[in-house]
C-alpha cells in the first residue's frame, strides 16, 4: 500500500478505501480500479490522496477498524443534528472497536477527505473510545464517552466559518469567539433528554488543561471529568494529524511527541501514557530504514509495541521486531514521512 496524490494517480490503480463525495455519494467502492474519469473528478474536488494497493499489499495488515460507510453515516448524522442517530452510531463504533483483535489506530484510519468539524469529531470518537478501552471502562461508559466525543465540537455550528477556517493567526476577539464553542455545545444539548449529564460535561470541559490554564472554567487535575480529559487528548492528537487551512499536518511521531511533551500541563499523564499504546509511530505502508542499513516496509503494528512493528525487507524477508529473538538489536533509524516509497528517509 502507498499513499498517492491525485497528480500521480493512474487508471488501473486499485483504491484501498471507498471514495465518497461531500454528499455521501460513493464515487468508487473499495478494491476497484480507478478510471480516468474518477481521477479527473478527484482532482477537481482537490482530493488530498488515496491509499493504493502495491506489491506489498498482499502482505500488509490492511484491516480497517471502522468501515467508510459507518464513518459517512456518522458524519451525516452530525451534519443533520440527528442526535438519536449519533447515539446509535456511538454504540456501533464502540462495538466495532471492542471486536478488533489487535486494536491499534493507524493513520489510514484517520485520513479522510472531509477534514471538517464533523469528520474530525468521528475521528476523535474513535480515538477517545480506544483510550477508554485501554483504561478498562465498561461498555455503557464507553458508549457514553463515544457520544460525548462525537458531539464535543457541535458548538462550532454557532461559530462563523470565516473564523473557524481562517488561514492566519486569530485576533484576541476571534479567539474569544472560538472559545465559546464548548459552552454553546453544552447549551445545545442541555434540554435533550437522551443526552446524559456526563456526556454534556465532556462537551463543556474538553478544553480544560490539567494545570488549570484551559477554558471555559479554568479547573484542573481530577476536578476535570474523566471523559473531558480523554477527549482533550484525542481532540489535540487528531487536530495535529490533519492538514487545516491554517496549518500543515504533523507526522505520527511528531503527534505523539507533542502529547508526551505536554503531559502534566495540558494533559493528564496517565491518559497520555495509555493513549500512546494504541497509536502507530510507523503506519502500515511506511518505508523505514533499519539500523542494519536495509530498507523495509511496515506490514503490521501491535498495541503497546508500536516502536517495534513487523516489517518486510526488499527481498520479501519478514522481520518481527518485537517477537523475533534475532531482531532485538535492530532498530528503525529512518522513515518516510509521506507513506510513499521514497529515497530520503527521515531520522526519527
Amino acid at each position: 500500500m502507498k499513499y498517492v496524490k491525485p497528480s500521480a494517480l493512474k487508471p488501473g490503480m486499485i483504491s484501498l478505501k471507498s471514495i465518497f463525495d461531500k454528499r455521501g455519494v460513493c464515487l468508487l467502492a473499495a478494491n476497484h480500479e480507478l478510471t480516468a474519469g474518477i481521477i479527473k473528478q478527484l482532482q477537481i474536488m482537490d482530493f488530498p490522496g488515496l491509499y493504493i494497493y502495491d506489491e506489498y499489499a498482499e502482505y500488509e495488515d490492511l484491516r480497517e477498524i471502522l468501515d467508510e460507510k459507518t464513518r459517512m453515516d456518522a458524519v451525516n448524522a452530525l451534519q443533520t443534528m440527528n442526535i438519536d442517530r449519533v447515539m446509535y452510531l456511538s454504540t456501533e463504533i464502540t462495538e466495532s472497536l471492542l471486536g478488533v483483535d489487535e486494536l491499534v489506530i493507524d493513520f489510514k484510519d484517520l485520513k479522510f477527505y472531509h477534514n471538517d468539524t464533523f469528520a474530525h469529531s468521528v475521528n476523535v470518537a474513535m480515538l477517545a473510545t480506544t483510550c477508554g478501552i485501554g483504561l478498562g471502562l465498561n461498555n455503557y461508559d464507553l458508549q457514553e464517552l463515544c457520544t460525548s466525543a462525537m458531539l464535543h465540537d457541535i458548538g462550532k455550528r454557532g461559530i462563523n466559518k470565516d473564523i473557524l477556517d481562517k488561514p492566519g493567526k486569530l485576533t484576541p476577539e476571534e479567539r474569544a469567539i472560538i472559545n465559546q464553542h464548548p459552552a454553546i455545545g453544552y447549551n445545545m444539548m442541555y434540554d435533550n433528554p437522551v443526552v446524559t449529564s456526563r456526556t454534556r460535561m465532556g462537551i463543556l470541559l474538553h478544553h480544560e488543561n490539567w494545570d488549570g490554564t484551559g477554558y471555559p472554567r479554568g479547573i484542573k487535575e481530577d476536578h476535570i471529568p474523566l471523559y473531558a480529559r480523554i477527549i482533550h487528548v484525542a481532540d489535540v492528537y487528531d487536530a495535529l494529524c490533519q492538514k487545516r487551512a491554517y496549518k500543515d499536518d504533523y507526522d505520527p511521531k511528531e503527534c505523539v511527541e507533542y502529547l508526551m511533551a505536554n503531559c502534566g500541563s495540558m494533559f493528564d499523564t496517565r491518559i497520555v501514557e495509555n493513549f500512546i499504546h494504541y497509536l502507530t509511530i510507523y503506519p502500515v505502508g511506511t518505508d523505514v530504514m533499519l539500523s542494519t542499513g536495509q530498507k523495509a516496509r511496515v506490514l503490521k503494528n501491535r498495541a503497546k509495541t508500536v516502536l517495534r512493528p513487523v516489517v518486510m525487507l526488499e527481498d520479501k524477508t519478514v522481520l518481527d521486531l518485537a517477537k523475533d529473538r534475532d531482531t532485538y538489536n535492530i532498530t528503525i533509524v529512518g522513515y518516510d514521512q509521506v507513506f510513499i516509497e521514497g529515497e530520503n528517509l527521515t531520522e526519527p
